[in-house]
């Protein structure tokens, strides 16, 4: 089931997040969320050779990836307008389960981190399941 939800994630694009983070000067909702991508799939590659610091490393980057530009977010608050709370919540708790992920790497914990990472990619999948077209027309004229 992991695997089947992994290639659905891995195929998707375009779904932004608005909390923590740093703000990029080049980043866009499209360039995060590949990030993104990339390391929830260097977490699952570091798991399967049980390397729990690039695990951390992984989830690190997860939790403190940049916020998608002003100009992006009011585009998409406009859009979801009073939904924007729960697209928002999509967005914290990946940002807690990584940072849970990142503690239990730290304490060796495989079958924890096997078990937030699945819980991560879910939230990753229901937001993108309840989000993405539609923002993804929204910011269809800023790519």
């Amino acid at each position: 089931m992991i695997i089947r939800c992994l290639f659905v994630f891995f195929g998707v694009y375009g779904l932004a997040t608005v909390a923590a983070g740093q703000e990029a000067p080049e980043s866009s909702l499209k360039t995060i969320m590949q990030e993104l991508r990339n390391d929830a799939a260097l977490i699952l590659d570091a798991m399967l050779v049980d390397d729990m610091a690039a695990v951390a490393d992984a989830a690190l980057r997860i939790s403190d990836h940049p916020r998608i530009p002003p100009d992006q977010a009011s585009l998409i608050a406009s859009e979801l307008g009073p939904e924007m709370a729960t697209f928002k919540q999509f967005d914290s708790l990946v940002h807690d389960l990584s940072v849970a992920i990142r503690e239990a790497a730290g304490d060796g914990d495989r079958d924890r981190v096997q078990m937030l990472h699945r819980d991560m990619v879910a939230g990753c999948l229901g937001c993108h399941a309840a989000y993405r077209e539609r923002v993804m027309m929204v910011l269809a004229d800023e790519t």
